[in-house]
């Protein structure tokens, strides 16, 4: 409880240091010099990795100042990146250590389950709406055995839409409330459609799995 305490304290610092900043920021995102394209992309790495400040944050900057397309490109590469730093960690370097971590999570069963009836769409929907919280997802899944190329094209895939809001939101919060709040509308539907086809599909499992 002190950890997420703790981790609560210090993004709503981070996020009053950007806004104390915020002229600054504003000036550096009216900016349309794409030569620093490639150290973004690093720091989407970083901060997805290592979330020094808030990935939402940074995620919604991208799309502020790289528009939707080169923004969602830019969330995109972070979060499967980081995804995939601890997918391998899991799986070839600290096994024992994370094996012991997520035992911690409640439902922990109930995925295994779900990612051995099809690892695939169970990775999917777990991108597209974050029931399981992303580090659960991906540590979990190294420590399955689970294909490399199924878990890298379910995650690549299941994380478009989040990511493409960050940068959707990002770009429209400077010029359009109006589109940004049919955005975030939209958007909700979304996350409901397949909030209630995972449920419709996670009931399906748990009847077969009773039944045999």
């Amino acid at each position: 409880m002190k950890k997420k305490w703790f981790i609560l304290v210090f993004y709503i610092i981070a996020v009053v240091l950007v806004f104390m900043n915020r002229e600054f920021l504003l000036a550096w995102i009216k900016e349309s010099d794409t030569s620093k394209l490639p150290i973004m992309f690093l720091l989407s790495s970083f901060f997805a990795t290592i979330p020094v400040v808030p990935y939402t944050l940074f995620a919604g900057i991208m799309g502020a100042k790289y528009g939707i397309w080169i923004g969602l490109l830019i969330n995109w590469w972070g979060g499967v990146t980081a995804s995939l730093i601890y997918f391998l960690s899991a799986r070839y370097l600290f096994a024992d250590y994370f094996r012991n971590y997520i035992q911690k999570f409640d439902g922990i069963h109930k995925f295994n389950g779900l990612i051995e009836k099809n690892a695939f769409i169970t990775i999917l929907f777990a991108r597209m709406v974050p029931i399981v919280p992303p580090p659960v997802v991906n540590i979990y899944s190294g420590l399955t055995k689970m294909s490399f190329l199924v878990y890298l094209t379910a995650s690549s895939i299941g994380k478009i839409p989040p990511m493409f809001m960050f940068a959707f939101g990002g770009s429209q919060l400077f010029s359009s409330i109006r589109n940004l709040v049919i955005g975030l509308f939209v958007y909700l539907l979304f996350l409901l459609v397949v909030f209630l086809v995972y449920r419709l599909w996670t009931k399906k499992e748990e009847r077969g799995k009773a039944a045999t």
